[in-house]
């Protein structure tokens, strides 16, 4: 290799280095200037798979920073190229990125579909890496359908292959999940233990995108124990770290749960403006799932208020999005909570009442 050629391969790898640093410390800024330079760097020419490669992660730079339509395009753009080489690992890593962006607009089967075919390109090329988040994946859209048995195994499963080939990043992620589920299905004990050993790992990695998502995973484990205080400085934590980093879709889920904090403590002027803030969030990242819990959870806030029409139409817009994206348990909730809004004897009342705020 000549000279000038090794050193603007030194040029690519100083400037990958650099975005991956800035990404992991939450400077999505700084990430997205470096991954450009590497862009440039290597010019028309370059190594179509590395080209690939780095528009992913440009992708996901986007896609954290709540900003989905950027990072669907990258994603295609290096589909597109992986395809056009038969780079098999290449292609199972732009569809799991595609399938994140289809989960998020609340497309489940899809997403599932796109997952399953990634999980297959990824086992024939052999990524064991690859494979297991992947599969923790496929392990979110079982616990969003209410299969808790089903996401343990996945996440487990997961777990193990990234502990055998001494992955700390990669089970950080699964951890972080997995003590979001062990909340959920009642198991205190498990789920401290994997948000502990999860946030050892982010903060000795300086990952703050992973740190963020244990404050605000452990954060629902406190409010579930009815920890309010603990609660309450957890959810700081995640809200400072989400707006360091610029991740809108992130501050939003953490609006949410101090929505929850602030219905127990009766402070309802903070929960509306909680809930306000983090819906139209939602809507900019266009997190369709996310949109639709929060409609649910204004859909209470009015009932509670005994604007009743106006309740009955946020949480059938609500159950209309879950029926939509296939996520049962969530549209049984919803559906619980519209059939317990109204009084019977208030069924023909408030005719006139305004409709429900878009």
């Amino acid at each position: 290799m000549s000279s000038p050629a090794r050193e603007a391969e030194h040029s690519v790898l100083e400037h990958l280095g650099q975005a991956r640093v800035a990404e992991r410390e939450g400077y999505g800024g700084d990430a997205l200037d470096a991954y450009d330079a590497a862009l440039a760097q290597l010019g028309s020419d370059g190594d179509s798979d590395l080209v690939a490669s780095i528009l992913r992660r440009k992708g996901n730079v986007h896609l954290h920073r709540g900003e989905t339509a950027q990072a669907a395009a990258l994603y295609r753009e290096s589909l597109a190229r992986c395809e056009a080489t038969d780079c098999i690992s290449g292609i199972a890593s732009a569809l799991n990125c595609l399938a994140t962006v289809v989960q998020r607009h609340g497309e489940l089967d899809e997403a599932e579909q796109l997952y399953t075919r990634a999980a297959t390109a990824a086992e024939d090329a052999e990524e064991t890496r690859l494979t297991g988040m992947i599969r923790q994946n496929l392990g979110i859209l079982a616990s969003i359908r209410g299969d808790w048995v089903s996401a343990q195994e996945a996440y487990l499963r997961s777990l193990a292959a990234f502990d055998a080939i001494g992955d700390d990043e990669a089970a950080s992620w699964v951890l972080a999940n997995l003590g979001r589920l062990y909340t959920e299905s009642g198991q205190p004990t498990q789920a401290e233990e994997a948000f502990g050993r999860a946030r050892t790992i982010a903060r000795t990695r300086g990952d703050t995108l992973v740190e963020c998502l244990v404050e605000q995973n452990h954060a629902e484990l406190f409010v579930q124990q009815e920890r309010y205080e603990e609660a309450t400085a957890a959810c700081d934590r995640a809200l400072s770290l989400s707006t360091r980093r610029g991740d809108l879709l992130r501050r939003a889920e953490t609006l949410k749960l101090r929505a929850r904090i602030e219905r127990v403590r009766q402070d309802y002027d903070a929960l509306i403006g909680s809930l306000a803030e983090a819906c139209e969030l939602a809507r900019v990242t266009e997190d369709h799932m996310l949109e639709a819990e929060l409609l649910c959870e204004l859909g209470e806030i009015w009932h509670l208020r005994g604007n009743h029409a106006i309740a009955d139409a946020v949480l059938s817009e609500a159950l209309e999005a879950f029926t939509r994206a296939g996520a049962g348990r969530a549209a049984s909730d919803a559906a619980a909570r519209l059939s317990s809004t109204r009084p019977a004897d208030a069924q023909g009342d408030n005719d006139a009442e305004q409709r429900a705020p878009h």
